[in-house]
């Protein structure tokens, strides 16, 4: 090469007016497909997480315009791409010194489209496996936004910069003024393009959201710390059980399948469910009850005996942890899963039931006032020392059995605090064994060691309906 290779004249830039003019549109043109492109790529995203409850990806406005803006950023730095790989691609001559400058440059331009392209393709592919598939609502979980919004800021500037550096690298010093005059016009251009909304997206959300019982009705979950994750969704039929927002009587009724129905007609919903289930699955079905708080158990205590009539044994209570560390729509699998029986069945006689449990040496009797106080083996216990007092009476003797009469004119937060506590204690005193003898969680304890701990820390847990009186 000779010296001075990378020296240069104008007469590398010398473009005809109407090829600028031409590029000008073209990379216009450009910016605006490639920014709907993307625009429209993270709308897909969203609408392949709407689920059956009607829940969808909510992007606040800060988020919208955040992306928009980082969207808008990217067109107009490719779309420049474009522009300097049309202006400068052009015959030459062979072995005119310019030639191998102007080569350079619109490769270098080409090269970044598509490796960004590249790049970005499969970086899309990875989030939508990892937040899409393998993570379910998995946008509850991680946010790019606000926590590494300095990766968009940086990732824009890198971008820009190297659609500069094989210019740079020709030009020297006399390319900053024009780097810094056309990063002023692209920042521009760029805000201006990301105040464009293709779509509706309040619209959108709003048509989805105003389906979703959860907040549509305002149904409060009852919270508790011993909860688990249904996985098994094929075999979930939810039921939500909540108040009227408009009647001014708030009677609560049911919505099974995205439909209101009165109780009457659950058992008809439960029969066409079975009647689209093969034998096998039946006996698995999961009832899953979405129940607002402030219902009576009389209501409650009705469903469950008409689950139960009509073959149900396994009901699961939609729930929330104590401590919740995401948006409380994340936890819409969660549950305490409980078995019901038919009390109207020939098999099963609660008194025989009751004589069975009370064999026992600890018998820990638990009953509400319609004020939601709790007596244990009747003394009052303060709702906030109900859990030592169960603590202290199991471990006193591990023989025992827990009935609790349940009160139908209670609420159903009030009684299932009851059942949630109690599980809680035996859960945590099998934990302490499986602590103290093998120095291991409970739950990675092998089959052998399990048994021996709950033979020593039973689950029983006996309901005694409140229309069977004292036995």
């Amino acid at each position: 090469m000779k010296r001075h290779f990378v020296n240069t004249d104008s007469e590398i830039f010398e473009i005809p007016r109407f090829r600028l003019i031409a590029g000008l549109i073209i990379g216009l043109f450009y910016s605006f497909v490639f920014y709907s492109f993307l625009y429209m790529l993270r709308e897909v995203v969203r609408i392949l997480s709407f689920t059956q409850e009607y829940d969808i990806w909510v992007l606040t406005d800060e988020e919208v315009n955040f992306y928009n803006l980082f969207f808008a950023c990217i067109s107009v730095v490719i779309s420049q791409s474009v522009c300097f790989a049309f202006w400068l691609d052009k015959p030459r001559g062979f072995f005119d010194k310019r030639h191998y400058r102007t080569v350079t440059i619109v490769n270098d331009q080409r090269a970044l489209n598509w490796y960004f392209l590249s790049w970005f393709s499969k970086l899309a592919i990875v989030f939508g496996l990892l937040f899409g598939l393998t993570i379910r609502r998995g946008y509850y979980v991680f946010s790019f936004y606000p926590d590494y919004s300095y990766v968009f800021i940086l990732f824009t500037i890198v971008l820009f910069l190297q659609t500069w550096s094989a210019t740079r690298l020709t030009f020297k010093r006399k390319s900053l003024k024009w780097m810094l005059l056309t990063g002023a016009i692209l920042s521009l251009m760029a805000l201006g393009l990301s105040k464009i909304n293709l779509i509706d997206y309040k619209s959108l959300n709003q048509n989805i959201l105003r389906k979703n019982v959860q907040l549509n009705y305002k149904l409060e979950l009852p919270e508790t710390n011993v909860c688990e994750r249904l996985f098994s969704r094929s075999l979930i039929e939810n039921i939500y059980v909540v108040k009227s927002k408009n009647r001014t009587e708030n009677e609560p009724f049911i919505i099974a399948d995205n439909r209101e129905m009165d109780i009457n007609e659950l058992k008809d919903k439960i029969i066409e469910w079975k009647s689209m289930r093969s034998e096998n699955e039946i006996q698995h079905v999961v009832y899953q009850l979405h129940i607002d708080k402030t219902i009576k158990m009389d209501f409650i205590n009705q469903i469950k005996n008409i689950i139960a009539k009509y073959g149900g044994t396994r009901i699961a209570y939609a729930v929330v942890p104590n401590v919740k560390e995401y948006d409380i729509r994340f936890y819409k699998n969660f549950s305490f899963q409980s078995r019901i029986k038919n009390w109207h069945s020939d098999s099963y006689n609660p008194k025989d039931i009751y004589n069975d449990f009370t064999s026992f040496q600890n018998i820990i009797e638990i009953k509400q006032s319609i004020s939601g106080e709790c007596y244990v083996n009747n003394k009052l216990v303060e709702n906030d020392k109900l859990k030592p007092t169960l603590r202290h009476l199991i471990r006193s003797d591990s023989d025992y059995a827990i009935i609790f009469h349940v009160n139908d004119s209670v609420d159903f937060s009030d009684y299932f605090s009851v059942v949630s506590l109690s599980r809680e204690v035996i859960t945590e005193l099998r934990e302490e064994y499986s602590t103290d003898k093998y120095n291991e969680q409970f739950k990675w304890l092998d089959s052998e060691k399990v048994e021996e701990i709950e033979r020593r820390y039973p689950l029983r847990f006996f309901e005694l309906p409140a229309k069977f009186g004292k036995l």
